[in-house]
C-alpha cells in the first residue's frame, strides 16, 4: 500500500486534469487527432488520473459517489491493457466534455474531507 494519503491522490487527479488542459489549449478536434505527441500525452495524464482513482479507499468513494471513480479507473485500464483501441475521438470528447465539471467535484472533495 501507498504511504501517501488519498487526498493526494485527489490533488493528482486535479494536476492531471490542469496538465491535459493545458497539453490540448485551444487545438480544435482536428488538431488534437493530428498531433501524436499531444494525444500520448494526454493518454498518459489520464492513465495516471485512473492509477489515481484506484486508490481512492471505498469510504471516500461511497462519500463522493458524484465523482465518476470508476470510470476514470476504466479509461486508464483501456489505456495500460488495451492501448490498441485507444480512441483520438474518446479522449477528445472526455477533454472537452468530461474534465471541466470534474473540476469543482473533485475541489469540493478536497474542502469537505
Amino acid at each position: 500500500m501507498s504511504p501517501r494519503a488519498w487526498r493526494e491522490r485527489v490533488e493528482d487527479i486535479l494536476a492531471c486534469i490542469h496538465n491535459i488542459q493545458t497539453f490540448v489549449g485551444d487545438m480544435s478536434a482536428e488538431e488534437f487527432a493530428n498531433d501524436l505527441k499531444t494525444i500520448r500525452a494526454v493518454a498518459f495524464e489520464f492513465s495516471i488520473m485512473g492509477e489515481a482513482a484506484r486508490a481512492i479507499p471505498a469510504s471516500a468513494r461511497q462519500q463522493y459517489p458524484q465523482v465518476p471513480w470508476e470510470q476514470m479507473q476504466a479509461m486508464r485500464n483501456v489505456i495500460v491493457h488495451e492501448y490498441f483501441r485507444i480512441d483520438e475521438e474518446v479522449l477528445w470528447q472526455t477533454t472537452q466534455a468530461d474534465l471541466p465539471p470534474l473540476i469543482p467535484l473533485l475541489e469540493d472533495v478536497l474542502q469537505k474531507s
